[in-house]
């Protein structure tokens, strides 16, 4: 019996050498559920919150939604790391990724406040031209071109400060990547009320589709055929 434990210890073991980047699978996991509580405690909506708290719940949605789209990089940064570094290596990576979102998310929540409070537009008409936005977004030349440079890497130095600073160009580039992708997907996130945890998991479905198989990098064209339904389908329901 205890040998079989042995074993089993050691085959986990072995699957997480291979697999460094699961701690982050840990972190994208505590994101959903702190998500699923805050929907849960009529979080959903942050247009009454104050601007720290909606920013913060950002956050959070940025690590649950985009958290899945940075985990094979975050394994190409484990792996070419030197074992003593792996971990701070992917730590910096991920925050500078996330920060990269989280920057986003201020111009996202400023202008979904202008949009509703100050100009007095309908939050279902803003959603509904949220997702024409991000229909039209995915017929561009830049949104394919963003899409397709989703397996690019950079050199990463093995030691000091040189090696910090290549993980952190590594998580700006690839976070502004994924923004110059999905920034349109997740304006939808900012009109709908980001805790809105059906839609946080409809669009990172749709978004982990289109980013991690080529099938879905291949469907440009009937994913904007999709947002573009469900525009008029608000556009319908909120008149």
């Amino acid at each position: 019996m205890e040998h079989a434990v042995g074993i089993s210890r050691q085959r986990v073991a072995t699957a997480l050498e291979w697999r460094p980047e699961w701690p982050l699978v840990l972190v994208v996991a505590l994101a959903w559920v702190v998500a699923a509580a805050l929907y849960a405690g009529g979080g959903a909506d942050h247009r009454d919150a104050s601007a720290g708290f909606a920013l913060a719940g950002w956050a959070v949605m940025a690590v649950a939604m985009m958290g899945p789209m940075a985990l094979p990089a975050v394994r190409h940064v484990a792996l070419n790391s030197l074992r003593p570094r792996r971990t701070r290596a992917m730590a910096i990576y991920f925050a500078v990724f996330t920060a990269v979102w989280v920057a986003f998310g201020v111009a996202a929540l400023t202008g979904e406040r202008l949009a509703t409070h100050t100009v007095g537009i309908d939050s279902s008409a803003l959603l509904a031209a949220a997702l024409a936005l991000a229909a039209a977004w995915q017929l561009t030349r830049t949104k394919r071109r963003a899409i397709y440079a989703c397996t690019r890497t950079i050199a990463l130095p093995p030691l000091s400060r040189r090696a910090d600073a290549a993980c952190a160009r590594f998580g700006l580039k690839q976070g502004w990547r994924t923004v110059v992708s999905c920034w349109a997907l997740m304006l939808v996130m900012a009109a709908v009320g980001h805790m809105h945890l059906a839609w946080m998991a409809a669009l990172t479905a749709f978004v982990s589709f289109e980013e991690l198989t080529l099938v879905g990098r291949n469907a440009l064209w009937p994913a904007a055929a999709g947002l573009a339904f469900a525009a008029a389908v608000m556009a319908v329901g909120g008149a």
